[in-house]
């Protein structure tokens, strides 16, 4: 089917332009042949032909006499769909598009007139046929404007139909390529964003000459090793994400050592599923850097991603200094990047809720992941545990 559509419907091909427009007017041909073919018949049937042969000659006819007026109704149809549609109708100019119609109309059917009484007339008597409807020029006129109007609304109806379907498969490719770049813009903001925030954790340590160092430098080897290889993807296996998330946390902890009180809960169906990379960090930055960072007393951190089916839940609770106002937190570069992955990536497939209280900053999100078959990476999970 796809074929078909592609290489008959729509192929621009001389070849398969012409099978496409040789296949209409067969159609068109054979229909008026069946429609007027009951008039033959009668006279035949009438003279005491036999019923069969009758209606052979019959349909053979009317067939002849459609393909006679077949010039007329393509001179309509053509003038239409080639010359009117683009020069009138799709430049929004009606007017002369009406008039052009009903130019080319007229014309039409007064030119069905000399047909019907100088090529079908003497054929008919030349068989024996009855003439007395073609002897009526008003009749032959409205007979030929009703016959080429109905070929040419058919044809101009398939056309405009056609012309929509392509503009329409058009304005989809420009809507994917711009969702593809405000993707990627999106995903090259996260990935410095992220990178300078863990690099002054780094420095932070190296400050201090902390031999916890050389483990911050591992981590963040594993952290880029994902970053550079994992993310180019549209989704990553949730395992691997969880197994980020981890490191990610396991960085900070040794930077904050004993200030940090974190719990962190994995549990549900967390195989098989798919998600888009770094969506969740964002919040974990903003966790830390706007709660724990800025609290000289103990700060506290509780994590808790569940997977039910197809649906994820993520719940992010951080304490805050009640004296310090983070305006700021609900529009900062990460929490905006997010909120924009989330509508591109899971339109009307999501909640986020950000909930700033006194001492604390609540984060909740529902997200609707697709279903996929179940991949192997268990593993990820326990090798990147926190130590």
């Amino acid at each position: 089917m796809q074929l078909f559509d592609q290489q008959f419907v729509f192929s621009t091909q001389p070849w398969y332009r012409l099978a496409r427009h040789s296949l209409f007017w067969l159609v068109v041909m054979l229909y008026f042949g069946l429609l007027y073919g009951i008039f033959p018949l009668r006279h035949y049937l009438n003279h005491g032909l036999e019923p069969v042969k009758a209606l052979l000659i019959s349909y053979a006819w009317s067939s002849l006499e459609a393909a006679i007026y077949m010039p007329n109704h393509m001179v309509l149809t053509y003038g239409i769909l080639y010359l009117l549609l683009p020069h009138y109708l799709y430049k929004g100019q009606y007017l002369s598009m009406f008039a052009g119609v009903l130019l080319l109309g007229v014309l039409a059917a007064f030119v069905s007139i000399f047909q019907a009484i100088y090529i079908i007339g003497p054929l008919r008597e030349a068989n024996g046929l009855p003439t007395p409807e073609l002897i009526n020029i008003g009749y032959s006129f409205m007979a030929g404007l009703r016959g080429s109007t109905t070929v040419a609304g058919f044809a101009t109806a398939i056309k405009i139909m056609k012309d929509w379907y392509l503009k329409q498969k058009a304005l989809r490719q420009i809507q994917q390529e711009k969702f593809q770049a405000e993707l990627q813009l999106l995903k090259s903001q996260i990935h410095p964003h992220f990178l300078f925030n863990t690099l002054n954790n780094l420095y932070a340590l190296t400050l201090r000459k902390s031999e916890q160092s050389p483990a911050v430098v591992l981590r963040l080897s594993e952290l880029l090793s994902y970053m550079l290889y994992d993310c180019n993807a549209d989704e990553v296996p949730l395992e691997k994400e969880i197994a980020f998330i981890r490191n990610y946390v396991g960085l900070e902890q040794l930077r904050y050592g004993d200030r940090l009180d974190l719990s962190m809960s994995f549990h549900g169906d967390l195989q098989g599923k798919q998600i888009a990379p770094l969506l969740l960090i964002p919040f974990l930055e903003n966790a830390f850097k706007h709660g724990t960072s800025e609290q000289l007393d103990q700060a506290w951190i509780s994590l808790d991603l569940a997977v039910e089916g197809d649906t994820l839940r993520f719940k992010l609770i951080n304490s805050r200094d009640p004296e310090e106002d983070h305006p700021e937190r609900l529009g900062g570069i990460g929490l905006q990047n997010v909120r924009k992955r989330l509508d591109l990536l899971y339109p009307q497939r999501y909640e986020l809720q950000i909930l700033p209280e006194e001492d604390l900053f609540l984060v909740t999100l529902t997200l609707h992941l697709p279903e996929t078959p179940a991949l192997p990476n268990t593993h990820l999970i326990q090798t990147a545990a926190v130590s």
